[in-house]
């Protein structure tokens, strides 16, 4: 940027900067210095950090399918009939309060 000049009030006047794109080659130039990005807002960032989290966990819940599911194959699973009541009264009031 060059200072075209200082009028009588003290203000500097500058002239703007000459168009980087005014020929074909300038443009290309100046299009080639700038790298290609993407840009992730900061919540998208904090979602695919919990993905991560997420995906890096155990599969617990699989090992106890199968456990139980191998029990009840093998005729060895037994539950009481009060828990399950208690189990269906609790989820329900969950539910409720939710």
């Amino acid at each position: 940027m060059s200072i075209d000049g200082i009028n009588g009030t003290g203000k500097i006047y500058l002239a703007s900067a000459p168009n980087r794109y005014s020929n074909g080659n300038a443009g290309k130039a100046a299009a080639a210095r700038q790298p290609d990005g993407v840009q992730v807002s900061d919540r998208n960032q904090e979602f695919q950090r919990i993905r991560e989290l997420v995906d890096a966990l155990p599969e617990v819940r699989l090992d106890r399918v199968n456990r139980l599911a191998k029990s009840i194959d093998e005729g060895t699973y037994n539950v009481k009939s009060e828990d399950i009541a208690e189990a269906l009264i609790q989820k329900h009031l969950i539910d409720i309060e939710d």
